[in-house]
């Protein structure tokens, strides 16, 4: 999750385009990774291949974003979040129609030295743990890079990063690509840990949380992106523990605008 709201970060806080479909990639690294296994592919090339795929597909949906401006990109994408699940359940080979599909992995196993044999879950939370911390550093040293200055660049002014040599076209398209690859290794990795994939799992209420949740933490902020995530999954829980209403989603929703209230800018804003 922490992944998948850091892809949404980036994108809107290096380049203003808002994507309410990044769930969308979520889900097209899952069932790529679950399919790449099925070829028998090791599991570390197909994260490697499914984040690739992922990343492909965004830059394909982030076309648009050359041609339209303001908040046409952003019911560009929600309308691709809405579609995905019931194509998902028409491609059966792929997704398993509407029964979903389960995923089978091999030669994930812990190293023996570790012991966790009979503790497969914190060998999964360490290999997540790690990934996302490669992701984290990868995303830092792009920021402050000469290409993350570019690409920032093409938010505050296009006419005169445009003046200045910058692609606009590729610095619009290669974040977007890049945010889309972080999206479907969070689907890759929620492939290997859980056994069974369904194309409902990846609406369009998961883009619009995944959104919302880069917003509560704070756009523009690495660290946003794990308080986000945090809170999207400590509201519904401390509203379930607490017992105080009957949806986790109302519970979200109300979090979401207190939040807004008390921190427009974000919690680490």
């Amino acid at each position: 999750l922490i992944l998948a709201v850091l892809g949404v970060n980036l994108l809107t806080s290096t380049t203003g385009l808002i994507s309410l479909g990044h769930g969308v990639f979520v889900g097209i690294g899952a069932f790529s990774m679950a399919n790449l296994l099925d070829e028998n592919i090791p599991v570390i090339v197909a994260l490697v291949l499914a984040t690739a795929v992922a990343g492909f597909a965004g830059m394909i949906v982030s076309l648009p974003a050359l041609r339209v401006r303001g908040p046409y990109l952003a019911l560009i994408t929600l309308g691709l979040s809405v579609v995905f699940p019931p194509i998902g359940r028409r491609l059966g080979k792929i997704t398993g129609s509407a029964l979903g599909r389960s995923v089978e992995v091999d030669g994930f196993d812990p190293p023996d030295f570790l012991r966790l044999d009979e503790r497969p879950h914190i060998w999964n939370y360490v290999v997540c743990l790690t990934v996302v911390a490669a992701w984290f550093l990868l995303t830092r040293n792009l920021l402050n890079s000469r290409i993350g200055r570019a690409i920032r660049a093409t938010k505050d002014h296009e006419h005169a990063a445009a003046a200045f040599g910058i692609n606009i076209s590729m610095a619009k398209t290669g974040t977007f690509g890049i945010s889309a690859a972080m999206a479907g290794t969070a689907g890759a990795l929620q492939a290997i840990i859980d056994p069974y994939l369904n194309t409902n799992d990846y609406d369009w209420t998961l883009s619009l949380k995944l959104y919302t949740s880069a917003v509560i933490g704070g756009l523009g902020s690495l660290l946003g992106a794990v308080v986000g995530a945090v809170i999207y999954v400590g509201l519904p829980w401390l509203n379930e523990v607490l017992g105080l209403l009957d949806s986790p989603s109302l519970a979200f929703g109300l979090g979401l605008l207190v939040v807004i209230m008390v921190a427009p800018n974000g919690v680490v804003g």
